[in-house]
């Protein structure tokens, strides 16, 4: 149930990112996909948390209005995901093992990872020639990107850790057989 839940919400954050907010008229805006991924990273193992981070970069990078090279964010996202997945199963983030994070820990987990992903895009595009990438548009975008998302992670983050905490990962996940043939 758990893993439904998520995919509908990183699916949700992924259309509302293409559809609304990257439709707006400003250069810089909160990614409200990388506050999805930055969820699901920090309540699951780091392959899994790799996976949607591909998934969700990659279906950014095919939604309109894309105007990168093809799989550049999902790059990004997936290494992102990874490396604050990996972090938290290495150093005991959020306390003793199936301990949630707290809130104001997870808004500070996403605010750093969203400076991290905006610098590590523009050293991307930096690497394959991108001629829009200079000193003043990076940091400008980054700052206030990072802090727009850190903002927004508070409807987007905070929910979806929630709903990876509430549910179990399968329905029937607390039903017990019986212990033995008698129970029967």
């Amino acid at each position: 149930m758990r893993t439904a839940g998520t995919l509908l919400l990183v699916a949700v954050a992924v259309l509302a990112q293409a559809t609304i907010v990257n439709r707006l008229p400003f250069e810089w805006g909160p990614d409200l996909v990388l506050a999805a991924v930055v969820a699901v990273a920090l309540t699951t193992n780091p392959a899994a948390a790799a996976g949607c981070g591909f998934a969700a970069g990659l279906a950014m990078d095919v939604l309109p209005p894309a105007e990168h090279p093809m799989g550049r964010y999902a790059l990004v996202l997936c290494v992102a995901a990874y490396l604050v997945s990996l972090l938290r199963a290495n150093t005991g983030l959020g306390g003793a093992v199936g301990n949630a994070v707290s809130n104001w820990t997870a808004l500070g987990i996403t605010a750093v990872t969203a400076v991290g992903v905006g610098l590590s895009y523009a050293l991307v595009g930096f690497l394959m020639g991108d001629a829009n990438i200079t000193l003043a548009v990076v940091s400008v975008r980054v700052g206030v990107g990072a802090l727009l998302t850190a903002l927004f992670a508070t409807v987007v983050t905070l929910p979806i850790l929630w709903v990876r905490t509430s549910l179990a990962e399968s329905d029937f996940a607390t039903i017990q057989g019986p212990t033995s043939i008698r129970g029967w």
